[in-house]
């Protein structure tokens, strides 16, 4: 069998090594406020406000109420019956601007193929190119945003627990007709927890991965088609290729992706 190029592996394990449960993670507090619908960059900090990327100008959203459709899945989510949240998916409403309100900071609710809150892995096993280093993935992100998609999976590191790290792919984003759309992933990178930044710097120099702090050109590969099934002001619904399934929530302006990337200059 041929080897899977490392873009589209990505695509297919991303899900694997970072899936989780809703009974644990930040599920819990779907329905809380802003900031307590999302837990810090560590598992362990709970309901503290942390500064992310900034890097650009981002897209003004207002908050809406969600239709009817949308609260259906938003319970389903937190109930964590698969079967449900698809059947809550297909009903949800036509997205004509799906495409344009899929721009933004989101982190991953549910995904299709989620097999328990954390995973542990090797680095290899997502993409050849980065070193055996166990990790322990627990939660996903990604951005869109200026044509560019950037997908984070969020991990710790094997006897170090007090701070974090993620892995990064990002790469050209491309609309196409009607709610789809390619993601051509060409770099990866390890990026630092915006929270306490020098020592998960250090973290990452500790376990050898600071090599991997700059952007790394993805080898072989190409394209990746995604569909945004739905997408309004506070959810979206992606499928990739693959078939793999994912809800998102979306992030707040006070409340970006806690983690420094997008070729901005860190501050500690």
């Amino acid at each position: 069998m041929a080897r899977m190029a490392p873009r589209r592996a990505a695509i297919v394990l991303a899900a694997v090594v970072a899936g989780f449960h809703a009974s644990r993670g930040f599920l819990g507090g779907l329905f809380n406020s802003a900031h307590s619908d999302f837990q810090g960059d560590f598992p362990a900090q709970g309901q503290q406000v942390f500064a992310g990327h900034r890097p650009g100008a981002r897209t003004v959203h207002v908050n809406m109420k969600a239709g009817a459709e949308e609260e259906s899945l938003l319970s389903a989510v937190k109930g964590g019956i698969k079967d449900r949240v698809l059947k809550a998916i297909e009903g949800l409403p036509s997205s004509k601007n799906a495409m344009k309100d899929a721009e933004g900071d989101w982190q991953v609710a549910w995904d299709s193929a989620s097999l328990g809150p954390t995973k542990k892995t090797l680095l290899k096993l997502v993409c050849d190119q980065l070193p055996n280093t166990m990790v322990e993935f627990y939660r996903q992100y990604n951005l869109i945003q200026d044509g560019k998609y950037y997908w984070l999976q969020a991990f710790t590191m094997d006897g170090i627990q007090r701070t974090n790290a993620a892995l990064m792919m990002s790469g050209p984003f491309k609309a196409k007709s009607g709610n789809k759309g390619t993601v051509d992933f060409q770099e990866v990178q390890i990026v630092p927890s915006r929270h306490g930044s020098a020592e998960s710097r250090e973290a990452i120099r500790s376990t050898g991965l600071d090599r991997y702090m700059k952007p790394l050109k993805l080898k072989d590969g190409g394209p990746v088609e995604v569909t945004m099934h739905y997408a309004s002001d506070e959810t979206l619904v992606q499928e990739d290729e693959t078939g793999n399934t994912y809800v998102f929530k979306r992030m707040s302006d006070s409340y970006p992706i806690p983690y420094i990337f997008a070729d901005k200059k860190a501050e500690s």
